[in-house]
């Protein structure tokens, strides 16, 4: 049986923390073995936005990108039910992170019929400020201010 992350998320935008963090997996489960999986969050993204989200990322990346429309859960045991024992991949910044992710996995957790795994990394110091939220202000501010923080420059 294959082990996969699943490094899930909005990324909206997709950061250098992003990267860092899926890199940080890459070194455990091994290159090609992490899939970003994209959730369409109705409060952080326009519904369509993921699907070009998602393929940037790959063509930019040469990661695997997968948008998703379903509760984590449920893509979590589709990929199980397909062979795969999944790893939910999580990246911290700081402690609030850490009380933020804990919450979420308790719901997770309650719909889940089997154990989930977790696995969280912390990113390193230099991206600990990093966000979509705060890059996404910066842009409102001054178009052109966040690129120091993307992955590639637009």
């Amino acid at each position: 049986m294959k082990t996969i992350g699943i490094y899930p998320g909005s990324f909206n935008p997709f950061h250098i923390g992003h990267l860092n963090i899926v890199e940080k997996a890459e070194r455990v489960f091994g290159k090609g073995n992490v899939l970003i999986a994209i959730g369409d969050n109705p409060e952080k993204s326009n519904r369509g936005d993921s699907e070009k989200r998602a393929l940037e990322i790959s063509e930019k990346t040469g990661r695997s990108v997968e948008v998703y429309d379903i509760f984590l859960h449920e893509l979590i045991e589709r990929k199980e039910s397909e062979g795969y024992k999944v790893v939910l991949v999580r990246g911290l910044r700081n402690g609030n992170d850490l009380d933020y992710e804990d919450n979420q996995l308790k719901f997770i957790e309650d719909f889940k019929e089997d154990e989930l795994n977790v696995v969280f990394f912390r990113c390193d110091e230099e991206f600990s400020h990093v966000s979509s939220s705060a890059i996404r202000n910066l842009e409102s501010f001054r178009k052109g201010s966040s690129k120091r923080y993307l992955v590639w420059k637009k």
